[in-house]
């Protein structure tokens, strides 16, 4: 087995990839807009998260799960 996934395996809470095109469409946006989206998307959360699962995420937030 591969080192990487090794401590893949040992890993806790999540991870994603993006690539190198999507890093350069964010880098273009003005700071109001990524600005705007974040605040969007804290808003839709805190609207939807019910206190259960809002207890799940911020365990993955600490790498407990």
């Amino acid at each position: 087995m591969k080192p990487e996934e090794q401590a893949a395996q040992h890993r806790k809470g999540y991870s994603y990839r993006v690539t190198d095109e999507q890093i350069r469409r964010w880098r273009a946006l003005p700071p109001r807009v990524k600005l705007q989206w974040l605040e969007d998307a804290n808003r839709l959360l805190a609207a939807a998260l019910t206190p259960k699962a809002r207890a799940i995420q911020n365990r993955f937030r600490r790498g407990e799960l």
